[in-house]
């Protein structure tokens, strides 16, 4: 009996294409901040592992610690998807690195 497979596709899925995308703009993101994967993975309660999947852009990685990552370098996913980011950084977890400490 022979098994009938699909044709395997070049191009990346939908999803693999939005993952490498959203992981790129983490990647972007903490780079601007000046951290490291490591900083970034000790300030979120992830594993270093998890950032680098993340953005590498692994479609599996666990949504809500995604969420956390984002929100932490100043994305807001669903601003993202509306297309309304504003990218200023508002409610971060981490200090704004444009103005000095109080």
């Amino acid at each position: 009996m022979a098994v009938r497979r699909e044709p395997e596709s070049d191009a990346p899925s939908a999803a693999h294409e939005h993952a490498r995308r959203f992981g790129a703009l983490i990647r972007q993101r903490r780079e601007a901040l000046k951290m490291r994967q490591d900083d970034l993975a000790l300030a979120t309660g992830v594993g270093r592992r998890f950032i680098l999947e993340l953005e590498g852009g692994k479609p599996s990685c666990q949504l809500g610690k995604a969420l956390v990552v984002a929100i932490a370098v100043g994305l807001h996913p669903f601003e993202l998807a509306a297309g309304t980011d504003t990218g200023d950084g508002g409610d971060t977890l981490l200090p704004d690195l444009d103005e000095p400490a109080p």
